[in-house]
């Protein structure tokens, strides 16, 4: 069976290698070859070099060989090259889109382009959707045409598609409620960890006296109200990640005097041995998907701390496998460290690892995504 990936539209192999988000992304795909549920991948990409850097990283062992990696026309860069790109890419690559067997989207913007390729070539289609992309930019209040032209995409995305998956129950039902699809068609598939690097390392000595925090640093992460509330707290903060409000975050902490190192980004393959020597982990979002940064500490036997909003509190039991904090604002996320921190941790730790282990494993999440394509190729 062969599978053919559709690449969110203006998202290139490089981009992924750049942010370290490249050894995460690409584990789903080479696990579904290692236990031979696919023969071949092809990644459809909006990177004109992409194929060369695909080569270097078959050549270090670093991507799987039976990959293979299509990028776009040299001569359709720039932004609106992309978009014409979005369109022109199942003409360009017809041959190997006539010999995929089922066709996928990596997220909802650019989902047209595998639509086109159904129509041409009558594939079976998986739409996927990590987070909503109208509840997404709703949220940022994104300007009301905008707004109009994404759920006009998701509509005719979602009506083309052979199986919708979203990644949480909430998910599944705004876009069976808001695009009248049939339940049949839309199955709930979580975001994986690979419990295999992410484990806890008992030998490893951890900070008594830190909190960390992983991700993107912009405004729905809420850490100008993260660095207040960690002032309530003993506790340095650890923020590894990037963003256009890093500036803004270090004078924060120096106006308040809360310690506060940024320790950047890193590549996803050197989180396991970081979480590993931390206690706690705080995700303060104003809202999330599914955060696949909290999956992966608490896959490490961190004691976790999040915001009681959907995609933190789908995934927290709040005193069963890790702490809710009761509002969004400093106090509250205060007194979630502050209870975290003189709580008995052990069962909350154990809790946390199995409940990632038995749910969000990337061998469970392949299979079911395997089901999925068995299902569409009877």
């Amino acid at each position: 069976m062969q599978l053919a990936l559709f690449f969110t539209r203006g998202i290139s192999l490089k981009l992924w290698f750049e942010t370290g988000l490249f050894d995460r992304e690409k584990q789903l795909y080479e696990e579904h070859l290692r236990r031979g549920h696919l023969k071949k991948i092809y990644w459809l990409t909006y990177g004109i070099d992409d194929a060369e850097l695909a080569d270097e990283l078959k050549a270090a062992g670093r991507l799987h060989p039976n990959i293979e990696v299509f990028p776009m026309a040299r001569f359709l860069s720039g932004r609106v090259g992309r978009l014409f790109y979005s369109f022109l890419m199942p003409l360009l690559y017809r041959r190997l889109l006539k010999s995929a067997d089922i066709l996928k989207t990596n997220q909802m913007d650019g989902s047209w382009t595998a639509v086109l390729a159904k129509w041409l070539y009558h594939k079976p289609l998986l739409v996927r959707t990590g987070y909503t992309w109208s509840l997404l930019r709703k949220k940022h209040n994104a300007p009301k045409p905008k707004q109009r032209l994404i759920q006009l995409a998701e509509y005719f995305a979602y009506k083309n598609a052979s199986v919708v998956t979203v990644t949480t129950a909430s998910q599944a039902s705004y876009v069976i409620d808001n695009y009248r699809l049939n339940q049949k068609t839309v199955c709930m598939i979580p975001n994986y960890v690979d419990t295999k690097l992410f484990k806890p390392i008992e030998s490893v000595e951890k900070y008594p006296d830190r909190l960390v925090f992983v991700g993107r640093l912009n405004e729905e992460k809420n850490l100008f109200t993260l660095i207040e509330a960690v002032a309530k707290t003993s506790l340095t903060l650890d923020i590894y990640g990037q963003g256009q409000l890093k500036q803004a975050l270090e004078q924060k902490a120096a106006r308040m005097n809360v310690h506060v190192n940024f320790m950047g980004g890193v590549p996803n393959y050197e989180l396991p041995a970081i979480l590993n020597r931390y206690r706690y982990y705080v995700l303060p979002s104003l809202h999330e998907g599914m955060p696949k940064t909290l999956l992966e500490a608490m896959a490490c036997g961190l004691v976790c701390i999040g915001t009681n909003v959907e995609g933190i509190n789908q995934i927290i039991e709040d005193g069963v496998s890790g702490c809710l904090a009761a509002g969004t604002d400093a106090q509250a996320i205060a007194e979630a460290i502050n209870k975290s921190i003189q709580s008995h941790s052990d069962s909350i730790v154990r809790e946390a690892v199995r409940k990632i282990r038995d749910e969000f494993s990337l061998q469970i999440v392949a299979e079911k995504e395997n089901k999925i394509f068995i299902d569409l190729k009877a």
